[in-house]
């Protein structure tokens, strides 16, 4: 038999290392770091995938949330043969747009909602008229104005001036009408 005379050794403590002060970046570090207006780029390049780049993916989900109940109504025998395809347009654009007002944040949702009818009456008034309000507004304003202000407050006082002469300023690629009053009859048209 074996007795037990293991003695316990003593452990030792290391001593802990001082930590070495860490070097200053070199000259060549900081030329690889990116600029301020690659960092912007990146956000909006990394912006731009995460709000468009996902939308296919977006469409499939939805497809499984939607299609079923959306074919139902298209199957309805109520709803005429020859409005069907009107009908599901109708019912899955109601639904994107009760889908989108519910994700915008509450204190964003009046201002989306706007600007959302905004969009929708121009894209009616340049297709009516086959014109493009915000591109002819900016090439007038450039040529009007020209591209060089020595101040951004200069910039945005020619624009303010500009702007509201070119909005109430009838035009003949609308049928006389003034850009302001082509939008309001298209607005009031769709109650938007």
């Amino acid at each position: 038999m074996k007795s037990n005379t293991d003695k316990s050794k003593p452990t030792r403590k290391v001593p802990a290392r001082a930590e070495k002060p860490k070097a200053k970046p070199t000259k060549k570090a900081e030329e690889d770091l990116p600029s301020t207006e690659e960092l912007v780029e990146d956000l909006d390049t990394l912006a731009e995938g995460v709000i468009f780049g996902k939308n296919q993916n977006r469409t499939y989900a939805l497809r499984d949330v939607w299609f079923p109940s959306l074919m139902e109504v298209i199957n309805d025998k109520s709803v005429p043969e020859d409005s069907r395809e009107e009908m599901l347009f109708l019912t899955l654009t109601n639904a994107l747009l009760d889908m989108t007002m519910d994700v915008v944040p509450e204190d964003m949702a009046l201002a989306y909602a706007r600007n959302l009818d905004d969009y929708i009456t121009v894209t009616i008034v340049n297709n009516k008229y086959g014109v493009d309000l915000l591109k002819t507004f900016r090439e007038d304003f450039k040529q009007k104005e020209g591209e060089n202000f020595a101040t951004e407050e200069k910039l945005v006082a020619a624009l303010s001036k500009f702007e509201e002469e070119w909005w109430s300023t009838p035009r003949d690629d609308l049928e006389g009408k003034t850009p302001n009053d082509a939008l309001e009859e298209m607005a009031e048209k769709y109650g938007l």
